[in-house]
């Protein structure tokens, strides 16, 4: 039946893009989430960006949050559910002691949730919070927080590298302790 057009070809015209079949033994299956880990080291250009490490991009979503960091000394990089449920738990506090709204103002004050990076992977860090946080550095590390990224000048984040060390010189003996005291 040479002359028979193949009914799944009815409307196709020349240069079309054919979808191809999916292949299920090629399909890639998600990685499950195991929260943002692992540290780099970047510069911040002129311009004020900075590359978002890729092992980071996927799970962050085309849209995410830049905002103060939990302990409101660095910048955190949130998705936005991350930056939703932060939020919640500060309003939450403040029904618990008014004073918490100040945390709140300043959380809300220093949160930008219509972020995203550009092509080539780079992030304009709004201008207000870099300034705050990260003042003139051009030298920073990303560093993953489980729940979030965090952004911090690289002298900073070697200080706190350096206090680690000290404050635990035997870590196993403090994990042991702390759950010795939990029982």
């Amino acid at each position: 039946m040479a002359g028979d057009k193949d009914e799944r070809m009815e409307g196709v015209q020349p240069g079309d893009v054919l979808a191809q079949p999916e292949n299920p033994q090629k399909a890639e299956e998600k990685k499950p989430f195991l929260g943002f880990v692992g540290s780099y080291t970047h510069g911040i250009d002129s311009k004020g960006r900075l590359i978002v490490p890729a092992a980071f991009r996927e799970e962050l979503g085309s849209q995410f949050a830049v905002c103060p960091t939990p302990d409101f000394k660095a910048v955190a990089i949130y998705t936005l559910e991350g930056w939703q449920k932060r939020r919640d738990e500060l309003t939450a506090l403040v029904s618990l002691d008014a004073r918490m709204q100040v945390f709140l103002d300043q959380f809300s004050k220093y949160s930008y949730v219509d972020c995203e990076t550009d092509a080539q992977g780079r992030l304009l860090l709004p201008q207000k919070i870099r300034a705050w946080r990260l003042g003139d550095v051009r030298e920073i590390d990303i560093n993953g927080a489980t729940s979030h990224i965090r952004v911090l000048p690289k002298a900073v984040s070697e200080d706190q590298d350096r206090l680690f060390d000290e404050m635990f010189q035997d870590p196993l003996a403090f994990m042991a302790q702390v759950q010795k005291s939990s029982n």
